[in-house]
């Protein structure tokens, strides 16, 4: 194991030992910056649900934030029937939101803030709509 690798998982069981703490501001910064999503703190993660609309179009979000899901601490959903697994749409096998490559745009022993990537949403669903009409994903990508 190399020593950034031993500081990251040093950092993550830090996260996981001040869950409560890091959720609680988590959940705080989104409340105050983004009205429509209803949230839950539980001891061990932050559920969402809210409802935005882009060109007419409604898209319900689910989301899941917690230090203690493996691999990346967010887990985002868009609820719809019509959205099928595909990764030319920037989805996990999950159906979960790809908004950002986990290894390349995570800072150096950082995490991504839930609050930051709440925009990130919309601009997914955006460009998702722009790959219906056009077959073609429109926005920034890292080939996966």
């Amino acid at each position: 194991m190399t020593h950034i690798e031993i500081l990251e998982n040093s950092l993550l069981e830090d996260y996981k030992r001040s869950a409560d703490r890091l959720l609680y501001l988590e959940k705080t910064l989104v409340e105050y910056h983004y009205s429509w999503l209803n949230l839950v703190q539980t001891k061990s993660e932050i559920l969402g649900k809210g409802t935005i609309y882009v060109n007419g179009e409604r898209f319900d979000v689910l989301l899941r934030y917690s230090p203690f899901l493996p691999g990346r601490f967010d887990r985002i959903f868009i609820d719809r029937k019509d959205i099928e697994f595909s990764s030319q749409i920037h989805l996990y096998r999950d159906m979960s939101l790809c908004l950002y490559h986990p290894l390349l745009d995570k800072p150096l022993f950082k995490i991504i803030p839930l609050f930051k990537m709440i925009p990130w949403i919309s601009e997914w669903c955006v460009h998702y709509l722009e790959w219906k009409k056009y077959g073609v994903w429109l926005g920034k990508e890292i080939a996966h």
